[in-house]
């Protein structure tokens, strides 16, 4: 049996996948049990060019551009103008996952800033929001986020419900120019359980009333830099499913 990602509690890999990508179910075995989406970035069916990300809204403020990467494995690079608070907002066009009771939602990506303290980038699930950033994070939003002017990596759950931004520092700092591997796994409505490089780094014990959102949410990937400096997000790939049972 091919190694699991530990952040996935060994139960078939996101999107049906091991550690090295490879998918473990047949593509109708897969349908029936679970939908989402992953992408390596290598000859990716979503790029089209620096303005264009098929199936994605994408949005610049001030001067920013997506850019597909010559680099080993495959990268998207979101790349933001010097121009303080100039930046690149990419989410899926359409809100496809619904936390819900047995439908646990497993999400992963691997990410690099160029400047790990003067910027800001989200990375998971959000209501449409075409201008995600600290200011005006969505009402209903689940993923990992880093604040303009630290490097602190910090996680935030929060729901039109709740009235409040529940946005926890994980502890993790990050650093320049150094990858990092995410996960966040959304236990139906009961908790949400988060990763950083595989290991398990907290768990945050919320109601369905409380935190979770319980509205459809779409896949987001949000980069703003925090000087006049040219800076970016780079992404090697990302990985999201939810099961039908």
């Amino acid at each position: 049996m091919p190694e699991h990602s530990t952040w996935v509690g060994g139960r078939g890999g996101l999107l049906g996948r091991d550690r090295s990508r490879r998918c473990q179910f047949s593509p109708a075995t897969f349908a029936r049990m679970q939908f989402g989406d992953f992408d390596h970035f290598v000859a990716s069916p979503h790029y089209v060019d620096t303005t264009h990300f098929n199936g994605w809204t994408y949005t610049v403020d001030g001067a920013g551009t997506i850019v597909q990467l010559d680099r080993v494995g495959g990268w998207l690079q979101l790349l933001a103008g010097g121009g303080d608070g100039n930046g690149v907002n990419l989410q899926q066009a359409h809100e496809t996952f619904l936390p819900a009771a047995n439908r646990d939602i497993h999400f992963g990506c691997r990410i690099e800033l160029d400047d790990a303290t003067q910027s800001f980038f989200f990375a998971g699930l959000s209501i449409t929001d075409n201008d995600i950033d600290t200011g005006s994070l969505g009402a209903d939003i689940v993923g990992f986020l880093k604040d303009d002017g630290d490097a602190n990596l910090d996680f935030i759950c929060q729901s039109t419900a709740s009235g409040a931004v529940a946005q926890t520092d994980t502890g993790v700092d990050l650093v320049d120019g150094t990858a990092i591997e995410l996960g966040f796994m959304i236990n139906g409505v009961t908790n949400v359980r988060t990763f950083v490089n595989g290991a398990l780094d907290n768990t945050f014990a919320v109601a369905a009333a409380t935190d979770i959102p319980v509205t459809e949410m779409a896949l987001a990937f949000s980069f703003r830099t925090g000087e006049n400096v040219t800076n970016s997000l780079k992404i090697d790939w990302y990985s999201i499913v939810q099961n039908y049972v």
